[in-house]
């Protein structure tokens, strides 16, 4: 996936959002899931914009742990991504949600740097701060929000090929988290496959088998983003600041390539592989073309809801455009990455 490519020219100056010029043949986008944060997003067309994405409301409580990656900037704070706290100091989101990303050593802060107005160099932007246990960005008391002082991305990540999997990236908050965190299935929690993934490759799962997905994404591939001024002055701007959940039936393998080679084709998205290949062993595909992810919902989890709570088992990676038909989303599975998960969390406990 070209993401560098892909990403506007020009990043934000003195305005909440950023387009580059349109292409002039009009494609679906491949969401934000596999594009730059949204500030400074790529401006792509869509024809006959698809309006329902993620379902309703959710409430916190069912999603512990819970998290909105975010750039502050003067009295200006930006959505970047969804994460999830999986321990006390760390949360869990896409690795594509933190391009650009320098930790900063005199301060020990992770800052966004953004392309300037040549596209040729990276200019700072703002430092990150992720918000926990919100169901609504425009009132986030301050103690729910963290610092983050260290990113650490998966070593496989590749940038230039964001469908190849490997998207997931460790944020270390700068003080800990003493609230609810995320089960994690391969770290915390153990997920028997058979119960999330369909029996038949070929075929959706069974509605006993549907997970759910939740975040601060758009509400439709058009859609603007929220925004609000808080009771401190800041301007809060987000694609939705109410926390949004929405089952997504589970996709077999096979049947969901060969459904995103098809869209490749029909769409002509030649910045794509058209022999596409979903990885069983890392990648779960979920979405029925009515409940999607869509941009903003990036790095959020994707949970199956058992007798014991909520269970991570995946992260919300990349699609094509929002809540089409024939159109899944693309997950990475977190078990596959436990091992790397522990020891990452693990070496930051024995530097601290």
């Amino acid at each position: 996936m070209k993401l560098n490519a892909m990403m506007a020219a020009a990043a934000v100056s003195g305005a909440l959002s950023a387009s580059a010029q349109a292409p002039e043949q009009e494609v679906p986008p491949v969401s934000v899931r596999t594009e730059a944060p949204h500030w400074y997003e790529a401006g792509r067309h869509v024809p006959e914009p698809q309006e329902i994405v993620l379902g309703e409301n959710a409430m916190i409580d069912q999603w512990p742990g819970m998290a909105s990656l975010q750039v502050y900037q003067d009295q200006s704070v930006f959505h970047a991504c969804g994460a999830t706290m999986i321990a006390p100091f760390w949360a869990l989101t896409a690795a594509h949600c933190v391009e650009g990303v320098i930790v900063e050593a005199d301060e020990a802060r992770a800052v966004q740097y953004v392309p300037d107005e040549t596209g040729r160099a990276l200019e700072r932007f703002g430092p990150l701060q992720i918000a926990i246990n919100a169901e609504f960005l425009g009132d986030v008391p301050t103690q729910s929000v963290f610092a983050v002082s260290d990113v650490v991305v998966h070593p496989d990540y590749d940038a230039d090929r964001i469908e190849a999997g490997s998207d997931l990236a460790l944020l270390k908050l700068a003080t800990p988290w003493p609230g609810p965190v995320m089960q994690l299935d391969g770290v915390s929690a153990a997920i028997d496959p058979g119960d999330v993934v369909p029996l038949d490759p070929d075929r959706p799962a069974a509605s006993d088998y549907s997970v759910f997905a939740a975040g601060y994404g758009k509400l439709g591939e058009m859609a603007e983003d929220d925004r609000r001024i808080t009771r401190t002055g800041d301007m809060v701007s987000a694609p939705s600041l109410w926390l949004q959940e929405g089952m997504v039936p589970v996709i077999g393998a096979r049947r969901c390539a060969a459904q995103i080679r098809a869209r490749i084709d029909e769409w002509q998205l030649d910045y794509l592989d058209p022999d596409l290949f979903i990885d069983d062993a890392t990648q779960l595909c979920a979405g029925d073309g009515e409940v999607d992810a869509c941009q903003g919902d990036s790095g959020g989890p994707l949970v199956l809801r058992t007798l014991d709570g909520p269970v991570q088992i995946g992260l919300i990676s990349w699609g094509l455009g929002c809540s089409r038909e024939e159109s899944p989303g693309v997950y990475m599975r977190t078990a596959p990455f436990g091992d790397w998960i522990s020891q990452t969390i693990n070496a930051g406990a024995e530097a601290d």
